[in-house]
């Protein structure tokens, strides 16, 4: 059974987003841990879903069915039709696929299985359950009936559901909530006519209503989600910035136009900075992403209109078979100028052009531990400005060394290198040439996430700014604190505060 389809379709939650072996012109980052081997599939990135490239003999074995592993209280087997019946604390499996039930009939030979009393798929992550369940283990296709579980503190049902070797379709409704209410209806709930799950890809939903407390908010005829990118969705931020910008209302739309383009509109407005809308179109395929921007951006308190902006992510491929290298990279090009809130002055305007390069190592695991683990990752960026004819670049090297010390405590230390390329904009220029940055993470339980994150100039030879911050998760909502202690200035020191939809 693909246990990743209806888990990653129906579970609309917060992902911590984590470091990639790929880095981009942002500092969106700083927060995070690195991904680990049992959380792979929750947080992959978007840059990293495209599965790696296998040698013609990794191709061949993977084309191979692996064996069934059959355990129970009572069996009966026939070594030549390949027939077996099967009674009490049954459990099968393939590989990673697990089936428990009490009772199965089938054929090892075909790889056939049928649970007619129901069976429950058990994973890290996840618990489904089907009243009744057909399932092919070398195919890869299936059907299953009256599904339940939870996925990720999600809960979901639905009537039926289609596996395919390629996606699952829940093909006659679903459903989808935050909250295991009894005394009220969800705080949050999601219908669909159908679901289509592309497994490290998206989720396609047909015919969507979204409820709140039972009562109906919107509806749309298709609602896309790239995962842990793109998801569709028309929710509010609320929150204060104690930097220059101070309280602020923000309400965040996308639509799709077709299973592969993405409209969305940022329309958020502060208290000091003013209305400061973003307009994007972002063009989705299997092997790169395309977009166009108009709006501002904002970064350390100064404000960026971008006017035309078109990017290009070229996401990551290995080079060639059976070697642990991969590329990537991105071209930028668009008119900027900034805004400064405190003088209400802006900077002349010059057609920014700006492109990257990366050769990525796969994730290295030591100790014979997938609980420590080293992302290694190096560039060459190339940025110019029309405004002065001038062309920078740099050479860039990044190294993440994380470890897992328990399910409630992650902890990591980066090296980053990384020189000034533009003397216009800072926004996406490093803070300093060398960094030296270290977080710990501790998560309690599944509502609060609470993150402490050091950042040291290594050619100044002291602490550039330490981070503080607090997510707690609410049945739908989220409130999230962070303090950010400047040790470069003399006390400039800021505090935030969101309060939003997390899972929309």
């Amino acid at each position: 059974m693909k246990k990743t389809f209806l888990a990653a379709a129906l579970a609309c939650g917060l992902c911590l987003p984590t470091y990639a072996a790929q880095f981009t012109n942002d500092d969106s980052q700083r927060y995070d841990a690195p991904v680990f081997a049992d959380e792979e599939q929750e947080n992959i990135k978007p840059n990293e879903a495209v599965e790696p490239k296998k040698s013609t003999k990794m191709k061949e074995e993977a084309s191979q069915p692996l064996p069934i592993n059959l355990k129970a209280d009572h069996a009966e087997y026939d070594s030549t039709s390949g027939d077996f019946h099967v009674s009490g604390n049954v459990v099968i499996t393939q590989g990673k696929e697990t089936l428990l039930t009490t009772y199965a009939v089938g054929n090892m030979k075909t790889g056939d299985v049928w649970l007619e009393q129901g069976g429950t798929l058990v994973e890290p992550n996840s618990k489904m359950h089907g009243k009744w369940v057909h399932y092919n283990f070398n195919t890869k296709t299936g059907e299953i009936k009256q599904i339940n579980g939870t996925s990720l503190k999600d809960i979901y049902d639905a009537p039926h559901a289609t596996i395919y070797p390629d996606k699952m379709v829940v093909d006659q409704g679903g459903r989808t909530a935050k909250c295991p209410a009894v005394k009220h209806p969800p705080c949050l709930s999601i219908t669909a006519s159908t679901f289509e799950i592309y497994p490290k890809e998206k989720m396609v939903a047909h015919d969507v209503k979204v409820f709140v407390r039972g009562k109906h908010v919107y509806s749309r005829d298709l609602w896309i989600n790239y995962f842990n990118d793109d998801k569709t969705k028309i929710m509010p931020r609320f929150g204060y910035d104690g930097s220059d910008n101070g309280f602020y209302a923000k309400l965040e739309i996308s639509q799709p136009v077709s299973e592969k383009t993405m409209v969305s509109m940022d329309l958020p407005e502060y208290s000091k900075a003013g209305f400061k809308p973003v307009y994007q179109i972002k063009h989705h395929e299997r092997n790169f992403n395309i977009s166009y921007l108009h709006g501002w951006d904002e970064d350390d308190d100064i404000w960026y209109r971008k006017q035309n902006n078109w990017r290009f992510d070229y996401k990551n491929h290995h080079i060639i078979d059976g070697l642990p290298l991969s590329y990537s990279g991105y071209y930028e090009y668009g008119l900027w100028n900034n805004w400064n809130p405190e003088t209400k002055r802006s900077s002349s305007k010059s057609w920014h052009k700006e492109y990257a390069v990366y050769l990525n190592h796969d994730p290295i695991y030591f100790f014979n531990s997938k609980n420590t683990v080293l992302n290694l990752t190096v560039g060459k960026k190339w940025v110019h400005e029309s405004i002065t004819e001038e062309t920078r670049s740099t050479n860039m090297y990044y190294a993440t060394l994380g470890q897992k010390m328990g399910p409630q405590w992650r902890t990591w230390v980066g090296f980053y290198r990384e020189d000034v390329t533009s003397s216009l904009f800072d926004i996406g220029q490093p803070d300093m040439a060398k960094e030296l940055r270290n977080g710990l993470q501790w998560t309690p339980d599944s509502r609060n996430v609470i993150s402490v994150v050091n950042r040291y100039d290594i050619g100044k030879h002291n602490n550039y700014e330490t981070d503080y911050r607090w997510l707690h998760k609410f049945c739908c909502w989220a409130l999230e604190f962070t303090y950010e202690q400047e040790h470069f200035t003399n006390g400039e020191n800021s505090f935030t505060v969101m309060y939003y939809f997390y899972n929309l």
